[in-house]
C-alpha cells in the first residue's frame, strides 16, 4: 500500500513538472531560442575572426618578407611601395614594423627628411606597442643630432634616458654626444658615466662610451690649459692690445697753392 501511494505520488509530481515546464516554454520560448541563436552566432563569428585574422596575419608576413627580399637586393624603391601598403592594410603589428622599415629604407636612399618625418609621426601615434614607439623617437632624436641645439636634444631625450626605459642607454649615447658637440662638458661626462656605471650596458655602448669620456677628459684638460695661458698672460702684461686708431697729423694737412 506504501509503495502503492509512493508510486502515485511520483506521478504527481512529474506532472506537476511537466506542465511548469510547458507553461515556461510557451511564455519563454522564444526568448531561449534566440538567445541561444545570438551565442551560435557570437562563436561562429569568433571562430570565424580568429581564421580571417591569423589568414591576414599569414599574408602579412608573407609580403613582409618579400618586401625584406627588395631591400636585400637594393630594389628600395618597390620595397618603399611594398612597406607603404603593408603600412595601410597589415595587421597593426606588422604594418608599424613595415611603417619603421620604411623609414630606414628612405634614410638609406638619402632621403633624411622623409625618414624624419615618418620616425616623428610613429613616435607620436597612439595604439602601437611602446617599445616601438620608443624606438621611432629614438631615430628621430639621433636623426636631429647636429641639427638641433642642446635644449631641443635634451627635450626629445627626456622620457628614454628614464631608468625604466628599455632604450635608456642608446638615449644616453645620443644625449652625450649632443652635449659634446654643445661644449656642454660637464652634461656630456654625466651621460657616458651613467652608462659605465650600469653593469646591464651592451658592451658596444660602453666601449664607446669609455673613447667618450677619454674625449671629454681631453677637451676639458685643453679648456684648462687654454685658461692657464690666458692668465698667465695678463700676468705677466704680454697680453694683445689692439693697436691705438691712428691720428691724422696736424702739420702734414694740406697746404694751399702758393701758385695761386
Amino acid at each position: 500500500m506504501v509503495d502503492s501511494n509512493d508510486s502515485f505520488l511520483r506521478e504527481v509530481k512529474e506532472e506537476i513538472d511537466r506542465e511548469r515546464l510547458e507553461n515556461l516554454w510557451k511564455r519563454y520560448g522564444t526568448v531561449i531560442v534566440g538567445a541561444a541563436a545570438l551565442i551560435i552566432a557570437a562563436v561562429a563569428g569568433l571562430q570565424f575572426w580568429n581564421l580571417s585574422a591569423k589568414s591576414a596575419a599569414e599574408q602579412a608576413g608573407a609580403d613582409y618578407q618579400s618586401a625584406m627580399r627588395s631591400v636585400l637586393d637594393s630594389k628600395l624603391d618597390e620595397a618603399d611601395g611594398a612597406f607603404a601598403k603593408l603600412g595601410k592594410d597589415a595587421p597593426t603589428g606588422y604594418a608599424t614594423l613595415a611603417e619603421l622599415q620604411l623609414a630606414a629604407t628612405l634614410l638609406e636612399q638619402g632621403k633624411k627628411a622623409d625618414a624624419q618625418q615618418k620616425f616623428e609621426e610613429l613616435s607620436k601615434r597612439s595604439g602601437i606597442d611602446s617599445l616601438l614607439k620608443g624606438f621611432s623617437a629614438l631615430q628621430a632624436a639621433a636623426l636631429r643630432l647636429g641639427e638641433a641645439d642642446f635644449t631641443e636634444m635634451e627635450n626629445r631625450l627626456n622620457d628614454l634616458v628614464k631608468d625604466e626605459s628599455p632604450w635608456r642607454f642608446n638615449a644616453h649615447e645620443i644625449l652625450g654626444l649632443a652635449a659634446l658637440k654643445a661644449g656642454q662638458l660637464e652634461k656630456a661626462r654625466k651621460s657616458f658615466a651613467m652608462i659605465l656605471a650600469d653593469g646591464n650596458a651592451p658592451p658596444a655602448i660602453r666601449q664607446r662610451s669609455e673613447l667618450r669620456m677619454a674625449q671629454v677628459a681631453a677637451s676639458e684638460s685643453k679648456t684648462e690649459g687654454d685658461t692657464a695661458k690666458g692668465d698667465a698672460a695678463k700676468s705677466d702684461g704680454s697680453e694683445i692690445k689692439e693697436p691705438a686708431a691712428v691720428k691724422p697729423d696736424a702739420s702734414k694737412s694740406e697746404q694751399p697753392d702758393a701758385d695761386k
